[in-house]
């Protein structure tokens, strides 16, 4: 047995519980403790859908706050595992295993708030361990909220894409139900195979109601009524978490966190490709739309996976503004042609740089992490509408507009992809790398 560990037991502590040395006029508390206020913490963040970055960054910057030597943090999408070091060279381990998570960006906000104040004042971690509980346990959005959000993204993707007003009521209509197959699905069924059944469940709907009306009054456009189906579905925050995740080295979560959005986007195609075979695989091309009008279809999409995401009430705008500023620069950026390279590429990544230097600059202004903002603001440039025209006219045996199709859902993606990661690591580079010397952390800054 170590001298550390006899000196603990013969005050009457292990070494694990024995009080930390913290230097200065501060308390000493727990060293297992403070450990578990720590991981309480980035736990909730990485339930509520917080990149594996700002997670590990977070229970560093609180284990040191509260004097520790040394933290070794390691988190991937669905565990944690951490060991505190004191300097008096004791040290304890845990671990988090992460079994369900739900985007809630509320709870973010605020388990990075109390982080802050953590830092500047580091207290008893038992009361604010049973704080943290209490915010995990909170409903941050009501039931209510969630369904108008999902009615704002199949309406405003609906028309984005180029479907009518017709259009927009079907998807919205399909899109409550799919809603309500989505947010009650069973936790003991296969994530991936559910939502390739949901996503077949809406083109199906929306393809007998297309063919039984065809020639009435109303003629439904069932492509662009289906993408906006799709894109209440679409993986956005993995893909975009998956891009930081590994901007900032985080190779593994990162990967992980990219499979599950392939996995996702192949099981959405896969449901609706086998329906569309099942239909005929019928397609009808959405119409020009007015740019303007384009950005405030985008802005609404925005809005709606805002409240899907939980977005704090008084950032809902700013998010809202963030996506219709990424729109429109998708636009402008649109018609810049360059030989060789494609406009969908350049528009993709003017339009998700531009989401992200907004993000960044409010992340320091309001003292926010910059997911809250960047979150919806991506979310019309994800490509849900060339996902479905390649899966529709692969299965119309159109090889050549299926290849085309998937060539630009991968310019897209990269677009985005090369957005994220030119602005995140400016702004890293400008504040010195994105981490401090121990001892000098602040957790939660913006980064």
């Amino acid at each position: 047995m170590s001298r550390d560990a006899l000196t603990s037991r013969e005050a009457g502590e292990t070494p694990a519980t024995a009080p930390a040395a913290v230097p200065g006029n501060r308390r000493q508390y727990d060293s297992d403790s403070i450990l578990t206020l720590a991981l309480e913490i980035s736990a909730g963040m990485l339930e509520s859908g917080a990149e594996v970055h700002r997670v590990e960054d977070t229970a560093e910057r609180i284990c040191a706050a509260y004097g520790a030597a040394d933290a070794g943090i390691f988190a991937i999408t669905n565990l944690i595992t951490a060991t505190l070091i004191m300097p008096d060279g004791r040290d304890c381990t845990q671990t988090r295993r992460i079994k369900a998570s739900r985007t809630d960006l509320s709870k973010i906000e605020k388990l990075n708030a109390l982080s802050r104040s953590i830092c500047d004042d580091p207290t008893d971690p038992l009361p604010v361990i049973e704080q943290v509980k209490e915010i995990k346990r909170s409903k941050s959005t009501r039931p209510f909220l969630m369904y108008i959000g999902g009615l704002l993204v199949a309406a405003g993707f609906t028309l984005f894409f180029g479907g009518t007003p017709a259009d927009a009521a079907l998807s919205v209509a399909v899109g409550l139900l799919i809603c309500l197959l989505d947010f009650n699905r069973p936790s003991g069924l296969n994530q991936i195979a559910y939502t390739a059944v949901v996503s077949g469940v809406g083109t199906l709907i929306i393809g007998i109601i297309s063919k039984a009306t065809a020639g009435w009054l109303v003629t439904f456009n069932p492509a662009a009524a289906n993408i906006g189906v799709i894109m209440l579905l679409i993986p956005g925050l993995a893909l975009g978490n998956a891009f930081r995740d590994l901007l900032c080295g985080d190779v593994v979560s990162g990967s992980l966190r990219m499979t599950q959005s392939m996995l996702t986007a192949g099981s959405i195609a896969g449901g609706v490709a086998a329906v569309l075979i099942f239909l005929g695989g019928e397609i009808y091309g959405g119409g020009d739309v007015n740019p303007i009008l384009l950005v405030l279809y985008g802005g609404a999409g925005s809005a709606g996976f805002s409240l899907l995401f939980a977005e704090p009430p008084k950032k809902i705008v700013p998010a809202v503004i963030g996506g219709m500023i990424g729109c429109a620069c998708y636009v402008a950026a649109g018609r810049i042609e360059i030989p060789g390279v494609s406009s969908v590429f350049i528009a993709s990544t003017a339009g998700s740089a531009a989401c992200t230097l907004y993000a960044e600059i409010l992340a320091r202004t309001m003292k926010t992490p910059a997911t809250v903002f960047i979150l919806p603001a991506l979310i019309p440039l994800v490509p849900g509408g060339a996902l479905y025209y390649t899966m529709a006219y692969l299965v119309r045996g159109d090889r050549g507009q299926a290849a085309s199709w998937a060539l630009d859902t991968l310019f897209i993606c990269f677009g985005i992809a090369i957005g994220i990661i030119l602005v995140s690591l400016a702004f890293q580079l400008v504040s010195g790398g994105g981490k401090r010397k121990k001892g000098k952390k602040k957790a939660g800054n913006a980064r």
